[in-house]
């Protein structure tokens, strides 16, 4: 009633079934290490330019600290946050006519930026990625003074990043990254709102995949 199996075929069906797991499970390993959620802190220059509804121009130059997150495989959620604190700052051809610095002339100088996406992951090279998204932008920031007059603004609209990582380990990687975005809607009712804005970073990180 039972088939009796020859030694012969088990050493084969064993040295088989090894060969399988030699073959099948690194690449499923590597496939999960490429597709784990990547957390990224990083360093970079952050820069505003926008305009008000008085006609008048500014651009502010700050350093700026940066936190991205992405969780999926080929298309999946894109997360860029940042803290930034202007250093420097221009208001050219307008009665003010300023060109300074803001750590000598303001108390405060920092804003926010982050933006909310809808990414793409692709695999550039062995151990190079490629991931690129776009969505809902927000930014604060605030500049003011008891001399002077403040200028803070709060906006929103479309941004985008397209970030490049590296894996130099199993489980951490570098990454660099440019950050743009136009925002066309100031939220604080003030006198002289911004009218159009247009952020951009560029920064490199330092980031975790598991």
């Amino acid at each position: 009633m039972f088939m009796r199996l020859s030694p012969r075929f088990l050493r084969t069906a064993l040295l088989a079934s090894s060969l399988a797991l030699t073959v099948v499970c690194p690449s499923t390993a590597s496939a999960d290490r490429i597709n784990a959620p990547s957390h990224d802190a990083g360093l970079g220059f952050h820069t505003v330019r926008f305009r008000t509804e008085d006609g008048d121009a500014y651009s502010l130059h700050a350093l700026t600290l940066t936190f991205d997150y992405w969780v999926g495989r080929r298309f999946g959620m894109m997360l860029h946050g940042e803290a930034y604190f202007p250093m420097r700052a221009a208001q050219p051809g307008s009665g003010e006519n300023y060109r300074g610095s803001l750590r000598r002339d303001y108390e405060q100088h920092w804003g926010l930026d982050g933006s909310v996406m809808v990414g793409m992951h692709e695999e550039l090279a062995e151990n190079l990625h490629l991931y690129a998204g776009v969505g809902v932008h927000l930014q604060s920031f605030r500049i003011n003074d008891a001399e002077f007059s403040a200028v803070e603004a709060v906006t929103m609209g479309l941004g985008g990043v397209a970030r490049v990582r590296y894996d130099f380990h199993r489980h951490m990687h570098v990454s660099g990254l440019v950050a743009a975005a136009l925002d066309p809607i100031d939220l604080i009712k003030h006198r002289n709102r911004v009218v159009v804005l247009f952020p951009i970073t560029f920064a490199v990180s330092l980031g975790t995949h598991f």
